[in-house]
């Protein structure tokens, strides 16, 4: 049903106040107590962001987050109906501006990655997960993987390193994965280095470690196959371990 275009409008004063503490003259409300609306708003949505970034909550000092809470609060138009979904556009908010905040910590956007991934890990929406044998060959069976997971790159070791004690000596070239437990739902992260950023990446179109590897074999520092085979096959196993890796696929 429609709302009455008065309604409408009180309702649209009522919710930009709470979001710039700008009181419309036309807002029929009592001027001693709407305050209390605004407050309590607040508090949510800071509650929200506060849960959804505990690491950058930690890194800024209580003013500045405050203030940007507050800045993101007043100017961004939320879009999304769902609370959990908010703080992917305080993320989008924050990166997509240039302040004085993110000259002063250049490692924010990939720790609000980093953050925001969890989140949206633990929320997504459940995937498909195909069939699957657990016992295989690992360099000539097809290895079949957990649907739920993300592979990060960070500019800094915000996976790894307190961001208070992350500096510009340690600006590099960092790889994260990150996957969904099928049977808790708990997102686990591992750390991984570039090479087996590119192993995962090629195991998840299907294509088998020993083609895998003939293929990167020239622009690898190994001294035969074998001690390829024998570097990365303990780290699939790792992986099957804690659930990325599934099994093989069923002929």
């Amino acid at each position: 049903m429609n709302l009455q275009k008065n309604t409408y409008r009180q309702q649209s004063d009522l919710a930009n106040y709470c979001r710039t503490n700008i009181l419309s003259g036309s807002l029929k409300v009592r001027k001693d107590r709407v305050h209390h609306y605004r407050r309590l708003v607040f508090n949510v949505v800071d509650d929200s962001l506060r849960s959804a970034y505990p690491l950058l909550n930690n890194l800024l000092p209580p003013k500045q987050w405050d203030l940007l809470v507050k800045e993101f609060f007043a100017n961004h138009a939320c879009q999304s109906t769902k609370i959990w979904q908010m703080p992917e556009e305080f993320y989008q908010y924050v990166i997509s501006k240039e302040s004085a905040l993110k000259k002063k910590y250049p490692l924010m956007e990939d720790l609000m990655k980093f953050e925001w991934t969890e989140v949206e890990l633990f929320m997504m929406e459940n995937e498909a997960y195909p069939s699957f044998k657990t016992k295989g060959d690992w360099l000539n069976d097809v290895m079949i993987i957990n649907p739920e997971y993300k592979i990060l790159s960070f500019a800094y070791p915000v996976h790894i390193k307190n961001a208070k004690y992350i500096t510009a000596s340690d600006k590099g070239n960092y790889f994260l994965l990150g996957f969904r437990e099928k049977e808790t739902g708990k997102v686990q992260f591992m750390d991984i280095s570039a090479i087996y950023t590119v192993i995962i990446e090629n195991i998840a179109k299907e294509i088998k470690l020993i083609d895998i590897i003939n293929a990167l074999e020239g622009q690898l520092n190994f001294d035969s196959m074998d001690s390829m085979v024998q570097q990365i096959v303990p780290f699939l196993k790792k992986l099957k371990e804690k659930g990325f890796i599934l099994g093989f696929k069923v002929e």
